[in-house]
């Protein structure tokens, strides 16, 4: 195969990860046409594991900027994936939960990236997807102790 990016660029492990991204994306979107984006992803399996938060929590924990957060949310909300209620103890904060919808969008999100990293993956045997995913791991919790 030709490949029609530039070389220079090619020679940035970044730049091909990025690359990698955007054909998970759309590989998501045909196999599986969601409209569950990565962030909504987050803060339903967060919710899932974690428990209630208040928003702050939520994008602290989940390195989401507020801002993003509180669209993410909007959109979960509308899908009554999550509530949004006030904190009995601090009245300023709001208290996020998952709810049963949201629970069930997330197994079934989670079924559909399971078969998404097989077709993503397809040229890699089991050894390299597991080496890849350990180089992946490294790198990612670098980053999370030290970060820029």
């Amino acid at each position: 195969m030709t490949e029609s990016l530039p070389a220079e660029l090619m020679d940035l492990p970044s730049f091909l990860l990025w690359q990698v991204v955007r054909d998970a994306r759309r590989i998501g979107i045909e196999l599986h046409g969601t409209t569950l984006r990565a962030p909504h992803l987050t803060v339903l399996a967060g919710l899932t594991e974690f428990g209630p938060a208040s928003q702050k929590e939520i994008s602290t924990r989940l390195r989401i900027d507020p801002s993003d957060l509180v669209s993410v949310l909007d959109d979960l909300e509308q899908r009554q994936m999550v509530d949004r209620s006030r904190d009995q103890v601090d009245r300023r904060r709001y208290v996020v939960t998952i709810r049963p919808a949201g629970h069930k969008a997330l197994r079934l999100r989670l079924s559909q990236l399971r078969e998404l990293n097989d077709a993503l993956l397809a040229p890699l045997s089991a050894e390299e997807r597991e080496r890849l995913h350990e180089l992946l791991i490294r790198v990612h919790s670098h980053h999370q102790v030290n970060p820029l």
